[in-house]
């Protein structure tokens, strides 16, 4: 009998196997390899907010940041269970990935009914771990464990609740609801772009016919929807409560965003839309949009379905509104595409299984492997080094050169003020890499940790596409006079309690000159003139092509 139950399971659970077993072997090795990458920019700038707002600095006071709460809340969250490791940090993120996409991939088969066996959901489980590992790998160690692909899990884990809610199967509907408020809402708080995915569930359960047929009947759940955001919007709030400044973190947001950040580097929706492989992107998230919201209106698929169908293009509308264009501002768009296919095929197999109908089945198993290939594909393109021999090495760092980033040098720069900044003093960085003072672990002498604060020649410009949003005279005169302000407030500090080290990072980027001293100079005379009169050049860092220049207190 048990033996006859197994069987059934394992035929049952014939299309994620299938889905699996193409692609396993490519998504596991880049899964090790991306674990012992190095962090790049980005995340080592938030590894240093977080491990400052852990170390007493107030998040948006002391630590001026123009992102939300919640990726300093990852980090710090990360650190606390041993991510200030890069190897650990990089294993979290993939832990954290994982369980994500698994939860997502049991609950998809929710849309078709709630009596699937346990054995299936955790196949269907694995299968979305492979599918939505492939996608996400292939972006490479500079674009992973990114502001976007900590926000997915939330959306993710949003998704799976919505779909495992059908009140005229279960009485815990209402708690599936409010999970999924609570998880949609949390992402606000890390980029507002990512309200759109919060209004597709609102729409989806406004037309779902589950819900009811009044309205009244059709409130019910959406309250219990907004109930789950405002638990949502509280976790965030609380973390920035006690980690931060929340007045210094509204005028932020509110008021210097838009007057300076925003025009740093934009690009128009076309220059965006527009960009080699990134076109094909966008027309493919769309064509998948509306493939599967015909699903829906057909039957095919129930309306719970609709905030699947939506991530494609809501995505990609995220990606505009930004106005920057990175590549790991289109982790939404990847992975709704890839979600949105699977859900095709977990729905349509559910369904095979129901009808008994083996031409059918037979369909879904070839479309099963497609699906696998095309993440054995996407795996075998992850672009991580191979696993080093000696981790931290100088061979293993090298791999993880670019333009205007040293991870060696950073490493070698941090050793030395280690040896000879007190834990109890102070730095000032001028650059693009707060990861020092991470790296370091000494804080910073003043809020500001980025050189686009001091140099804002790239704000005043605008945008170098044609027809790229450009500040005019008036947001340009508001633009100079923020940086006069940055200036003369960072002056105060450091005349007050001056720092035991200055440091000047070359080559960083928005910066005019690759000599950071020159460029630190040429925008702020009056801190430079401060400096000169009070340091010495102490040492620098060449390993092989950044420098990393220290400056000491004279007479120490």
């Amino acid at each position: 009998m048990v033996a006859a139950r197994f069987a059934r399971g394992v035929r049952s659970s014939v299309a994620p196997l299938v889905v699996v077993l193409p692609a396993l072997v490519w998504v596991w090795d880049a899964s090790t390899r991306a674990s012992w990458a190095s962090l790049g920019r980005d995340q080592g700038i938030f590894q240093y907010v977080a491990w400052a707002a852990r170390n007493g600095d107030l998040l948006y006071r002391d630590v001026r940041d123009v992102n939300g709460p919640v990726v300093a809340m990852v980090h710090g969250l990360f650190q606390a269970l041993g991510g200030t490791d890069e190897h650990r940090f990089r294993t979290l993120d993939l832990v954290a990935n994982a369980l994500a996409f698994g939860v997502a991939g049991a609950a998809l088969p929710s849309l078709s009914t709630n009596d699937i066996p346990v054995t299936r959901r955790v196949a269907w489980a694995v299968a979305a771990w492979v599918v939505l590992s492939a996608q996400y790998l292939a972006f490479g160690f500079w674009d992973t464990a990114q502001r976007e692909s900590f926000f997915d899990w939330f959306v993710l884990l949003a998704i799976g609740a919505h779909a495992a809610w059908a009140p005229s199967r279960t009485k815990r509907a209402p708690y599936f609801l409010v999970a999924s408020g609570l998880a949609s809402f949390i992402p606000w708080f890390g980029k507002p772009t990512y309200a759109l995915f919060s209004i597709a569930h609102v729409v989806a359960l406004l037309v779902d016919r589950d819900a009811g047929a009044t309205f009244k009947e059709r409130l019910r759940p959406l309250l219990f929807f907004g109930l789950g955001g405002v638990l949502g919007l509280a976790v965030p709030f609380t973390f920035l409560a006690l980690r931060g400044d929340v007045s210094s973190w509204a005028r932020i947001t509110f008021v210097d965003v838009p007057a300076m950040y925003r025009f740093i580097w934009p690009r128009p929706p076309g220059a965006i839309l527009g960009m080699p492989g990134y076109d094909r992107l966008a027309a493919l998230s769309f064509v998948t949009t509306v493939g599967l919201i015909a699903l829906i209106v057909l039957g095919r698929l129930p309306r719970r379905a609709l905030p699947i169908a939506l991530v494609p293009t809501l995505g990609l509308v995220s990606v505009v509104v930004q106005a920057k264009g990175f590549p790991y501002h289109f982790h939404p768009v990847t992975l709704g595409i890839s979600l949105a296919w699977l859900t095709v095929l977990v729905t349509t197999w559910e369904r095979a299984l129901v009808a008994a109908r083996g031409i059918a089945r037979l369909a879904v198993l070839v479309a099963a492997v497609l699906l696998g290939a095309r993440a054995a594909y996407l795996a075998s393109t992850a672009p991580f080094p191979p696993r080093p021999l000696v981790p931290g090495s100088d061979a293993h760092l090298d791999a993880y050169i670019r333009v205007d980033y040293f991870p060696r040098d950073l490493r070698a720069a941090a050793a030395y003020l280690k040896a000879h900044v007190a834990p109890s003093e102070r730095i000032q960085v001028y650059g693009m890499d707060a990861y020092l003072n991470f790296l370091a672990e000494r804080l910073s002498a003043t809020p500001y940790i980025y050189a686009y604060d001091l140099n804002v020649d790239a704000a005043l410009h605008g945008s170098f596409d044609e027809g790229g949003p450009q500040p005019n005279d008036d947001e340009r005169a508001r633009i100079q006079k923020m940086r006069d302000d940055h200036e003369s407030d960072m002056l105060a500090r450091l005349e007050r309690s001056p720092p035991r080290a200055f440091v000047f990072i070359d080559r960083s980027p928005l910066m005019n000159s690759t000599d950071a001293l020159e460029d630190f100079g040429a925008h702020c005379p009056r801190t430079a003139f401060w400096l000169m009169e009070h340091y010495r050049e102490a040492d620098d860092f060449t390993a092989p092509q950044g420098q990393i220049r220290i400056f000491l207190r004279q007479n120490e």
